[in-house]
């Protein structure tokens, strides 16, 4: 312990409220004005959340138990998906799943909380309680000691890592932008001034497609041994999929930058290979016919037909799922090839664009990920003031 630093128990520095949900049957409560947290709203790892699924009305705000957190307040998830956290950018409510954070402003503050709580999350799961679902309660956080440096210092501490994760957010809010530009570019050129040229045609009269499978179990390791496997949309980000697995058996493959569809439950997320990847059963992967370097075109394409592609979401008996010849019947409008090429042109760097965001992301990920336990643990110290 820093000598100067002070020692409490983590529900001693804050406020816990519990949130509720409104009636699902009472159709008044539901639709509104209101924004209504969840753990899918903030299960990203990013710091704020801005809006989310669903949204309730006033009366199913006044006529259940769920509560609202002010902007700039935390919530974390405490059942089933246990210790997903964000901060708040505008007041919202929130369900029974989770809990809102407030700190106590003689000990500490939000922004400064926020990354305490971030560092002691796996202290959090392993104090979870439940027979079926993990779930923190009230109590647990009477079971995390913590240790608080002076509030001058904690500014400092809490001001190098939001700067860090301001930064962070702003490339994802960049990228979003960029990318409804390209598909707005797109949408323009292919579907609202669509040209008589186009032909009536077949997903493979325009893509090579690869249909994942999934490589033997015992293949699988998380040190890098071999190469990146993506089993599902599980694995996907905003645009390029995290690597997490990895296998020495490799079976289906992608190439780097080709577009990959999630094709089992849930049907038809998408993002793009950042390197040459193993796919598994739950993906496939799209690559332009006449010529692999069109890789913008193919993914806003492969974009454009979601609504054909997520009916089968719906299909199966147990879970929804499209295979090879599903992709094949879907009906596919051909554009000229002048015209894919001009667009390629056009909105390809914008996607680098995009790239080039992620990449420092993942830098400035790493560096905050990096320097959060060193500086509320203490062994890095910062000057206060």
């Amino acid at each position: 312990m820093v000598s100067e630093w002070k020692e409490y128990k983590l529900s001693e520095i804050m406020e816990i409220n519990g949130g509720g949900t409104p009636k699902t049957s009472m159709h008044e409560y539901w639709n509104g004005d209101i924004p209504w947290l969840s753990v899918v709203d903030f299960n990203n790892g990013r710091k704020l959340v801005f809006d989310t699924e669903k949204k309730i009305t006033e009366k199913g705000l006044q006529e259940s138990s769920t509560k609202v957190l002010k902007k700039g307040q935390i919530i974390i998830s405490a059942r089933g998906t246990v210790g997903a956290l964000a901060v708040l950018g505008k007041d919202m409510a929130f369900n029974q799943s989770c809990y809102g954070l407030n700190a106590k402003e003689d000990l500490t503050f939000n922004d400064y909380l926020y990354y305490l709580v971030k560092d002691n999350v796996s202290s959090l799961l392993n104090n979870t309680h439940g027979a079926v679902f993990d779930t923190i309660t009230r109590e647990t956080f009477d079971h995390i000691s913590v240790e608080l440096p002076t509030v001058p210092e904690q500014q400092s501490i809490g001001s190098i890592l939001s700067s860090l994760d301001d930064k962070i957010d702003l490339l994802h809010r960049q990228n979003k932008t960029l990318e409804a530009l390209a598909e707005t570019l797109f949408r323009q050129w292919f579907v609202e001034e669509a040209e008589e040229g186009g032909k009536v045609g077949s997903m493979e009269d325009e893509f090579d497609f690869t249909m994942g499978q999934s490589p033997p179990g015992s293949s699988y390791n998380e040190d890098g041994n071999g190469l990146v496997f993506f089993q599902g949309r599980t694995d996907f980000g905003f645009r390029f999929p995290e690597p997490r697995v990895y296998t020495t058996e490799p079976k289906r493959l992608a190439k780097r930058f080709d577009t990959l569809v999630s094709v089992r439950a849930p049907v038809g997320d998408m993002n793009m290979a950042l390197q040459d990847c193993c796919l598994g059963r739950g993906v496939a992967a799209f690559r332009y016919k006449y010529n692999p370097s069109f890789t913008t075109y193919t993914y806003y394409k492969l974009r454009s037909l979601m609504a054909q592609i997520k009916q089968f979401e719906d299909n199966g008996t147990v879970f929804g799922s499209i295979g090879k010849d599903d992709f094949k019947e879907l009906e596919n409008i051909i554009p000229p090839k002048e015209l894919i090429q001009t667009f390629q042109s056009e909105a390809a760097p914008l996607d680098e664009k995009i790239l080039n965001n992620t990449i420092q992301i993942l830098t400035l990920t790493r560096l905050r990920d990096m320097l959060l336990p060193k500086l509320i643990s203490g062994e890095v110290r910062v000057k206060s003031g």
